[in-house]
């Protein structure tokens, strides 16, 4: 038995990245139908799947959620693609609920395939539409298979799904006391209970939650944490996961075996899973051999696959690019609307290694809000600081995945690349020593380095970008000689791990006690990724407004255009004789003359296999 898997898609729906307004082969679902359409064509028995976060993430489907009325009668152009595909089930991830309530249910309403989650409650007085009953814990797939010598065979396919317990609390200014979320553990021991007893012959876990170890003494807190797959096979009854959310690949041959985790056999718990990535760049390959035992199939091996779409003329589905056509168009029309001007680039080309203006934009828009919102507030006269960080920056996005704005007319599609999601701004009233762990989070996104020696690489590929914040109003140096204090999913590994020195605000030292307001966004704030909660919420407004409706109105107040320079935050503390590799897009060669100009000292390398610009950065 085949299992095909997609994940995490957001919204890349065409082979068409919007932001830059140009074509992006080999990516969306499109895209990917055809090799959908090949991998079923090799084998007699195949069901599709889909792991979640597919209704957020790029224009088409953004401007759709918020409500265009240019799209007021049309079809979710997403669920539309995902019809025309023929999903057998598909789990809903935590973005499917960043347009609302309201939006979530039209776009389920209008799905052929049905949809599982098993810790999604909705509270007993809720009224819903149209959509009620579509979203279920689990369902049986009951399908006649053919086995090896052609007879067939009735199956009974058990299909649950579950995501992150956080979802609707990092939907901050989505919330509705209609539905809760809960823990996704004991979620699926409650369901597992009953489904046994329909004695299914599989039973397989659509997990909307990343891959990442247990520690001794950590289960309690990993249950509802986003990289829980892991604890999610471990449960007896669990046949195999197929994961998402984090947007790593699995298998992965350049990831580490740890205890229950085999990234080379794609095995969780000794069960087979798979991770697809995102955007629709792979398409995951999971094949079954079953046996008939004790009468019930069992799984005795299994291969597992990530394919690409294939090189070559790019190819995509003649359905889903009709059905999409006036979805596309009015994207097109949305993004190109021009908003601003600004004399200089914005990109975030260097925002691992030295001052981006793009970052310093998203702090200023901040700032500005935050002292219209806390005039007469008895915090107002604490000083103000922004928390930070850059969405695009190569990683699993690949080298094209960067901000690449020039110095001229600014348009809306320039608001989503430099912010993707629909966070909203809040703010918290934090000390000195709270702010101090909090870089200290955010820096373990480097590895560590041996003075004197040369690193292949700068980053944890482990880490996201965004997990790296940059705290505007200050001045640090990281020191990468430490020890990183916590690992990716925001297990503190290493307490005493200090890698920031020097850290002033205003020219004077930090003290423990010192108190600050910070601003950050919901996603952030709520815990989101694995970062530790710290300080006391401090409420901005009454829903919090989105980071890029301000960024909209930075950018149109700048009269007669944009002028901001990079404010310098942060450096790397020397290390005499050390020299890291940094991965950035090919686009950077137009703008190496920054880096000099920050005292940044960086030799550029010919371009890497995957077509990134390495830069040999001298500490």
């Amino acid at each position: 038995m085949r299992l095909l898997e997609t994940t995490d898609l957001h919204g890349q729906l065409r082979a068409y990245d919007y932001f830059a307004d140009r074509p992006a082969p080999h990516t969306g679902l499109a895209a990917l139908a055809p090799e959908i359409a090949q991998a079923r064509s090799e084998v007699s028995n195949c069901l599709l799947f889909d792991c979640g976060d597919f209704l957020q993430g790029t224009p088409i489907t953004q401007i759709w959620g918020d409500g265009d009325p240019a799209l007021a009668d049309s079809p979710n152009p997403m669920i539309a693609a995902m019809n025309a595909v023929g999903y057998d089930a598909a789990a809903l991830g935590n973005h499917e609920f960043d347009f609302g309530l309201a939006q979530l249910e039209r776009a389920v309403a209008e799905a052929n395939f049905p949809l599982v989650c098993a810790n999604l409650e909705r509270a007993p007085h809720s009224e819903s539409p149209e959509a009620r009953g579509k979203v279920v814990p689990w369902l049986m797939i009951e399908r006649e298979m053919q086995d090896d010598a052609g007879q067939p065979q009735p199956m009974r396919i058990a299909v649950i799904g579950v995501l992150p317990q956080p979802t609707l609390g990092w939907m901050q200014k989505r919330q509705s006391n209609e539905m809760t979320t809960t823990c996704l553990e004991q979620a699926l021991r409650h369901h597992l209970v009953h489904i046994r007893e329909t004695r299914p012959d599989l039973v397989i876990v659509l997990a909307h939650t990343g891959i990442a170890p247990l520690e001794a003494g950590e289960h309690d807190r990993a249950r509802d944490a986003e990289h829980a797959a892991l604890a999610v096979a471990e449960l007896d009854g669990v046949d195999v996961v197929l994961a998402g959310h984090d947007h790593r690949l699995f298998p992965d041959r350049t990831r580490p075996a740890t205890p229950g985790i085999d990234p080379i056999g794609a095995t969780l718990a000794g069960k087979p899973a798979i991770n697809a990535g995102a955007a629709g760049t792979r398409l995951g390959v999971l094949d079954l051999t079953l046996e008939r035992r004790d009468g019930r199939w069992q799984i005795v091996r299994h291969t597992a696959a990530l394919r690409r779409v294939r090189p070559g003329e790019p190819r995509e589905c003649t359905e889903i690019l009709n059905a999409s056509a006036p979805a596309h168009a009015a994207t097109l029309a949305h993004m190109r609307r021009e908003i601003g001007e600004s004399t200089v680039p914005l990109h975030s080309y260097f925002s691992m290694i030295a001052p981006d203006r793009s970052l310093s934009l998203k702090a200023r828009a901040g700032f500005s809000h935050a002292a219209e919102r806390l005039r007469g507030h008895p915090l107002e006269a604490l000083p103000r600081l922004a928390a930070v960080s850059i969405f695009k920056s190569g990683g699993l996005g690949g080298a094209g995945n960067f901000i690449d704005i020039p110095a001229g007319k600014l348009r809306v599609s320039h608001i989503d690349d430099l912010y993707l999601f629909n966070n909203g701004i809040g703010a918290v009233e934090i000390t000195g020593a709270e702010l101090l762990d909090w870089l200290e989070q955010s820096a373990s996104v480097f590895v560590q380095l041996t003075p004197g020696e040369d690193a292949p690489r700068l980053r944890d590929p482990s880490f996201a970008s965004y997990q790296f914040d940059v705290i505007s109003g200050l001045r640090y140096e990281i020191d990468l000689s430490q020890p990183p204090r916590y690992a990716a999913d925001g297990r503190c590994i290493a307490p005493s791990a200090t890698r920031i020195r020097n850290l002033t605000h205003a020219g004077r030292p930090i003290a423990p006690a010192d108190r600050f307001v910070l601003l950050s966004n919901d996603f952030r704030l709520s815990g989101g990724n694995g970062f530790q909660l710290r300080g006391r919420p401090i409420g901005l407004d009454p829903e919090p407004v989105l980071v890029r409706e301000l960024l909209q109105r930075e950018i149109r107040a700048a009269t007669p255009a944009l002028e901001i320079e990079a404010e310098p935050i942060w450096r790397f503390a020397p290390m005499p004789g050390t020299r890291v590799i940094c991965l950035t897009g090919p686009g950077a060669q137009a703008h190496l003359h920054e880096l000099a100009a920050h005292g940044v000292r960086a030799t550029p390398l010919p371009l890497d296999t995957d077509g990134f610009l390495p830069l040999q950065i001298a500490l």
